[in-house]
């Protein structure tokens, strides 16, 4: 039926007729790989950015090494046998380091875990305060996002999932 449709047009409608359908085809191949492109070109710009964060994540590895510290040995004075691990200790090493006022979100997360949120804090406090938390209640971080804040140097944004440590 199609084929006796184009052998009844004549050829110069025929010639009308493919040259649209194959600007209709550019047209629809354009729509469906531009925003692939797009993608590609901010993808592309983003790289020197995270490549600049990456270096300056690896400046300071060492001082967050030094400030987290290997002991992970729990507060003898916590109470033995017992897990006081909770938000309302987190709150309070918080407040102990003046970083209270920096936490976006905190919350009692599942598998008596806590979750933290900062959206802007100074790194070197923020390793600061984990290592202080780890060496008094023995607390783990389970899961970090840290992400440089380019409005000022130093400062990053942090969501952290803390979870107890395991007892000695």
């Amino acid at each position: 039926m199609l084929r006796e449709w184009w052998r009844d047009r004549p050829p110069r409608e025929r010639v009308i007729l493919a040259v649209g359908i194959a600007a209709l085809l550019l047209v629809g191949a354009y729509l469906l790989i531009e925003p692939h492109l797009e993608e590609r070109q901010r993808l592309a710009q983003e790289i020197p950015e995270l490549r600049e964060d990456l270096s300056w994540m690896r400046e300071h590895l060492a001082e967050a090494k030094r400030l987290g510290g290997e002991s992970g040995a729990p507060d003898p004075d916590a109470g033995e046998g017992e897990s006081s691990f909770g938000p309302a200790l987190v709150e309070e090493s918080l407040q102990g380091a003046e970083l209270a006022e920096e936490v976006e979100t905190l919350r009692s997360s599942g598998e008596e875990g806590v979750q933290v949120a900062f959206t802007r804090v100074a790194f070197p406090e923020l390793v600061g305060w984990l290592g202080d938390l780890r060496q008094r209640s023995g607390a783990e971080v389970r899961t970090a996002r840290i992400q440089r804040n380019g409005e000022q140097e130093g400062m990053v944004e942090a969501e952290l999932t803390l979870v107890p440590g395991e007892e000695p």
